[in-house]
């Protein structure tokens, strides 16, 4: 099994008007293929074009793995 299959879900915290941002986040941040994708080969990737929202998302899904259950909050990929 893969390491992004092996995580506890957690919630996002509302932050200001973001409910439909974290409603978007929620299934992402589930998605095995994508998460496996983002977590063992995006940042290895020889062609990849570094953007801020790719990074931030990057980011958002290594916390959410780190957390220990606890609500992240997605402020950088908000900003």
């Amino acid at each position: 099994m893969s390491a992004a299959s092996h995580h506890v879900p957690v919630g996002l915290r509302n932050i200001g008007n973001t409910c439909f941002m974290n409603s978007i986040l929620q299934p992402m941040l589930a998605a095995p293929y994508l998460n496996d994708y983002i977590i063992n080969q995006f940042s290895n990737e020889k062609h990849r074009r570094p953007t801020p929202l790719a990074n931030s998302f990057m980011d958002l899904l290594m916390k959410v793995r780190q957390s220990s259950g606890t609500a992240v909050t997605p402020s950088d990929l908000k900003n």
